[in-house]
């Protein structure tokens, strides 16, 4: 990656965090957390990768957040003074839950 993307990346997670806090209400029970944002190198689209817990509410939380896509892009297109704002796209990260599984595989030996 290029430092523009680099840079781009972290203003994007930031800014969605700050989004997520205020304007995003989520199923009861549930957390959802931003653990990576990545930007293709065009600069068109944004993938989010979201951390959910619980892992049963991961498909309902997805469902609220990506139904809620319009609004968190125009907040976006608002806040930040760039010429092209990318696209959003989320994406669940199981990174943890494929750590627990690789940990419980482990133990076994």
């Amino acid at each position: 990656m290029t430092q523009r993307t680099d840079q781009l990346n972290s203003l994007l997670q930031q800014t969605l965090n700050e989004i997520f806090i205020r304007e995003i209400e989520f199923p009861r029970d549930s957390l959802a957390t931003i653990t990576r944002v990545e930007v293709t190198p065009d600069l068109s689209w944004c993938t989010v990768w979201l951390s959910i817990l619980p892992i049963s509410k991961q498909g309902s939380t997805l469902k609220k957040v990506s139904s809620q896509q319009k609004k968190m892009q125009h907040l976006l297109n608002k806040t930040l003074h760039i010429r092209k704002v990318p696209k959003l796209k989320f994406e669940i990260d199981d990174t943890e839950l494929k750590s627990r599984i690789i940990e419980r595989e482990l133990e076994k030996i």
